[in-house]
């Protein structure tokens, strides 16, 4: 028995399965190139994730359902009727046609504050962009994220009238388990706002001839950071010669 692929055909038949809202934009994509988010607004065939890949994402998903279990388990206990936390709740922005679930969130009603939480699980190479020596970080590492947490943040906003919103980034480093919270800047809100305006706008523009127009390294946004290339889920037909070597930590 090849218990490897056996545990591979079951990843990839619970990818099979999960359902996702189309023809819309998803705020966990928020950032990212606007040729890729066209292909996954028209619904495009995705590249197959390698075990290896699918295995990791597996592993990302574990540590979300424990940590949501726990927080969910501490409210049960510690209510106290001013603080209500929501978990895995949704947002949906009409006016920007995007939809998206954040993953932890705490209303303080006497306050009338929110704070939102993301959870993230990484690895070294990715944590050492982030919180590693100065010279090996990079000024947009994490940037994409900071993004979905402010389109979460607009729709918080819309959803609970609040007055102010925190917003954090919870780091999970998968090789050790270390942690750190990283607090994101409000200017995020906005930011995401007129990113997805810009997102509407080609949508608008182009339509279904975003594989003529939106060409690869000729449009501002197409990719927003050029390591997009080498990890994205439509390089096998996107015209894109853009690669890039991951250095090794």
């Amino acid at each position: 028995m090849d218990i490897e692929s056996l545990y591979h055909s079951y990843l990839v038949q619970k990818e099979n399965l999960r359902e996702r809202d189309k023809e819309v934009f998803h705020a966990s994509s928020a950032g990212t190139c606007l040729r890729k988010q066209m292909y996954n607004y028209y619904d495009f065939p995705q590249d197959t994730k390698d075990k290896r890949v699918q295995r990791l994402l597996r592993l990302g998903t574990i540590v979300h359902e424990d940590i949501e279990k726990a927080i969910a388990h501490y409210e049960d206990v510690n209510s106290d009727g001013n603080e209500q936390v929501f978990i895995e709740d949704k947002i949906e922005l009409k006016e920007l046609n995007v939809v998206g679930t954040y993953d932890v969130g705490k209303l303080d009603v006497e306050e009338n504050k929110f704070t939102l939480w993301d959870l993230k699980t990484a690895a070294t190479y990715t944590w050492t962009t982030v919180f590693g020596r100065i010279e090996n970080r990079k000024a947009n590492a994490g940037r994409n994220y900071k993004y979905q947490l402010g389109t979460y943040a607009l729709g918080i906003n819309q959803k609970y009238k609040v007055s102010k919103i925190e917003m954090y980034l919870l780091w999970y480093r998968k090789n050790d388990s270390f942690w750190r919270e990283q607090l994101v800047s409000p200017e995020y809100v906005e930011k995401a706002r007129e990113y997805w305006v810009t997102v509407n706008e080609t949508l608008e523009d182009c339509g279904k001839f975003f594989e003529d127009e939106l060409k690869p390294g000729y449009w501002d946004g197409v990719p927003y950071q050029d390591y997009e290339c080498g990890i994205c889920s439509y390089k096998s037909i996107c015209p894109s010669t853009i690669t890039v070597k991951k250095k090794k930590y």
